[in-house]
Parts: structure tokens; C-alpha cells; sequence
């Protein structure tokens, strides 16, 4: 089942620029980047690239392909890298329509040593199904890094011990808007990649979150937070590893 993605695009963009999510899209891009610097990635495959690929933010790498669904999004990258750049190859559709000319694309280049997959699991409907169709790029030394919001975040636990929202794990409306399928925990997470055979190299959490979207928003706006106080929650997730806004895993083939 694919998602109806223009109505996907429209709300995305919608949220993304009308609330805090511009912000989390920058501490997500900070934890791609840290992936990618860490892991030396010269080959790199990204699925899903959003309104911004990675590509603009990561220029140490040698081939680049990135698959998109959305029409939208295709153009803003083709956009982006209209000056040209040999090494970036922008597919249209999504990962299954895609996966014969990825592998052709990655046998030239010797392989895809790192797979961004950024946002996107929770929104996908049969997630172990998906992540089964991306198994076949992995190569013995290929990492996959996913990210997802984490459903035992700062925000979520007080607002339930707070009796703000009835229960853990469940998805709010602005989720069910957005298509999103699936709220993770990171041992739900873990789970799910054990079972398609890929094991678990790296996972941690990243920005410890007090409030929800709109809170933050509104902190913001009358002054209580600035941006310095928010590259300090940043970096408080170290003193909370689990407890981010959202999760991450590093994970290859066992």
C-alpha cells in the first residue's frame, strides 16, 4: 500500500513551516551529518530526501543517488543541484519501483557503504515488509541509519504522567494527518530490524524535547526559549540517552 503522496507533501510542507518542526529538521540533518562524518560514507544512498537532501550539507562523498516519491520534492532537489554535479543521481518513485537501477547504480560505484533513512519508517505501512525490500542493497559493509520519533520521548512521558494524554505509544492526530502508520520505542525499533536479519550496530535518541510542537512554538515566540537554549537541549540528550525527541539505529547485516 503506497501513500497518497501529494496530500503527504502539502501537509508536510504546511507543518514544516508553521511550526517547531523547521527546527527538528535541522537536529535531524545534525544527526545525519554525525552518521555520515563518523562513518566516512563516500557512497551514499538516501531515501526519502524531504524539501532538502542531505547531499547540500555532506559534499565529502563520491556518488550520491537519492529516490524520491514525491514530485514536489523531486524538483526542489533538481533545484538544488541544477548547476550539475555527475556525482548526484536523483530517481523518481518510490524504493521498490527503483530497485534495479539503484544496484546497477551501486555495482558501478562498488556499493552503497552508507543508506540514509531519514523520517520516513514510521510513515510507512508495512515497515518489515519495507525494510525486506531494502535488504537486497545492503552490502557486507553497509550501514543503514534510520531515525524515527521516539514514542517514549521527554515530552510524551510528561505529558502521560502529567494525564495530558491517556496513554504511550499511541498516535496523535497531527501523526494521522502526516500518514504516519507506526509510534517506535526504541526496543520496538530494535525488534523490528532483528527480524529482517540486520543487527544493531549504533542507536541512541538525540534533542530532549519539554513540549510538544506547538508549545515549543509558542515558547519561542513570547521569548521563554531561543535558540541558544534549544542547541542546549541538544546537547542534553547526553545526560538522558533514551529519552530524545527522537531515536536512531545504526544497523548492517548480520
Amino acid at each position: 500500500m503506497q501513500r497518497d503522496i501529494e496530500n503527504y507533501t502539502q501537509k508536510y510542507l504546511d507543518r514544516t513551516f508553521s511550526d517547531f518542526e523547521s527546527y527538528m529538521v535541522a537536529f535531524r540533518r545534525n544527526q545525519v551529518l554525525e552518521f555520515l562524518q563518523k562513518h566516512k560514507a563516500q557512497n551514499i544512498l538516501e531515501i526519502g530526501c524531504g524539501m532538502e537532501s542531505i547531499a547540500k550539507h555532506y559534499k565529502d562523498f563520491k556518488n550520491f543517488v537519492i529516490v524520491e516519491p514525491s514530485s514536489v520534492f523531486v524538483e526542489n532537489a533538481q533545484k538544488d543541484f541544477k548547476e550539475g554535479d555527475s556525482r548526484i543521481k536523483i530517481l523518481s518513485g518510490f524504493i521498490e519501483d527503483n530497485i534495479n537501477e539503484i544496484q546497477q547504480i551501486a555495482k558501478s560505484c562498488g556499493g552503497h557503504n552508507c543508506i540514509i533513512l531519514s523520517g520516513l519508517l514510521h510513515e510507512v505501512v508495512n515497515t518489515k515488509q519495507f525494510l525486506s525490500e531494502i535488504l537486497p542493497l545492503l552490502q557486507p559493509d553497509t550501514i543503514l541509519h534510520i531515525n524515527v520519533p521516539n514514542a517514549h520521548s521527554f515530552h510524551l512521558l510528561w505529558a502521560y504522567e502529567s494525564g495530558i494524554i491517556p496513554q504511550l505509544g499511541g498516535l496523535s492526530a497531527t501523526a494521522k494527518s502526516l500518514q504516519q502508520h507506526t509510534a517506535f520505542t526504541m526496543e520496538s525499533l530494535c525488534v523490528l530490524v532483528e527480524e529482517v536479519e540486520l543487527e544493531v550496530i549504533e542507536s541512541g535518541s538525540y534533542f530532549l524535547k519539554p513540549f510538544n510542537h506547538a508549545k515549543m512554538s509558542l515558547a519561542l515566540q513570547n521569548g521563554i526559549l531561543d535558540e541558544n537554549l534549544l542547541h542546549g537541549l541538544e546537547k542534553m540528550v547526553q545526560y538522558a540517552p533514551n529519552l530524545g525527541a527522537e531515536i536512531f539505529v545504526n544497523v548492517r547485516n548480520r
